[in-house]
């Protein structure tokens, strides 16, 4: 296997990712039944306190990240929205009420895009380029909207370990073992066993880290400001990105990597029509 070139020639890529779902994906759930007040305050630490605890430990260690933000988040919440954007980091496209694109119709899909569009623009004033699907449940029908309202990267699939095409998109990918829901995740209703301890979490990250600059690859971090934004579990994130900073691997924005690598690397591809291909295994 052919090693991936990274930027500046580091031995490997960190991206810190966050997605700041706020009340979106509880009311995009339970919006037949009704949602619960519980969990809809539960979300609202992130934009409440959440994003401002994440925001600072970025500007502490000089780090950059991107935030994938649906736009019900930016409607509801925009001055948070607007402090993501003064501090420097890129803002990109989750849903608008955080619908996987495999649960709606793809004239629908479009629907959400366009007034997800139209929120990020009044509040930032500028054109987002990346999309993050929710739940990372995706489409290619997905893919070909996207294309046609300008968006160049996505960030929802687990097919290389470095970013690749798909279709006339980059595709930057995520891995569910780093991302913070899998392990923090407690909304009390159904849950069956307590969430991870930060430490053990944050070791597990370390561990990724050391991993993907022996190997050269990608460590996309997926986190969400109502799960990490708590003290404990921010304090233990302050060491990683510590570790981040001294390991020579490339940091930057989803944007800047999908640049880089449209720029450098024509391949690997996948296009659209071979996504549902069913082969060996």
């Amino acid at each position: 296997m052919t090693q991936y070139l990274w930027p500046d020639a580091a031995p490997a890529a960190v991206l810190l990712t966050f997605d700041v779902d706020a009340e979106a994906p509880h009311l995009w759930r339970s919006r037949n039944e009704g949602p619960r007040l519980a969990e809809l305050e539960q979300r609202r630490f992130g934009p409440r306190a959440g994003v401002a605890r994440l925001l600072a430990l970025l500007d502490a260690h000089q780090l950059t990240g991107t935030f994938y933000v649906p736009g019900h988040t930016v409607t509801r919440h925009p001055q948070v929205v607007a402090e993501i954007a003064a501090a420097g980091h890129e803002l990109a496209l989750h849903g608008y009420l955080h619908e996987p694109p495999t649960q709606i119709e793809p004239a629908m899909f479009r629907e959400t895009m366009v007034r997800s569009i139209d929120a990020l623009g009044n509040v930032t004033g500028a054109q987002p380029t990346g999309y993050r699907s929710p739940s990372w449940d995706m489409t290619a029908a997905a893919f070909e909207v996207l294309r046609e309202l300008g968006i160049t990267h996505d960030s929802s699939l687990m097919g290389y370990d470095h970013p690749y095409w798909v279709g006339d998109l980059v595709e930057v990918p995520v891995d569910w073992a780093t991302d913070d829901a899998p392990f923090y995740r407690y909304v009390g209703k159904g849950d069956t066993r307590p969430p991870t301890a930060p430490t053990a979490l944050i070791d597990a990250w370390h561990t990724e880290l050391t991993a993907a600059c022996r190997f050269g690859t990608l460590l996309n971090i997926t986190m969400h400001p109502w799960l990490s934004g708590r003290a404990a579990r921010a304090q233990a994130l302050d060491s990683l990105l510590a570790a981040i900073r001294a390991s020579g691997a490339w940091t930057g924005t989803v944007d800047a990597l999908a640049a880089w690598h449209a720029a450098n690397h024509r391949q690997p591809r996948i296009e659209l029509d071979e996504l549902m291909g069913h082969g060996d295994g």
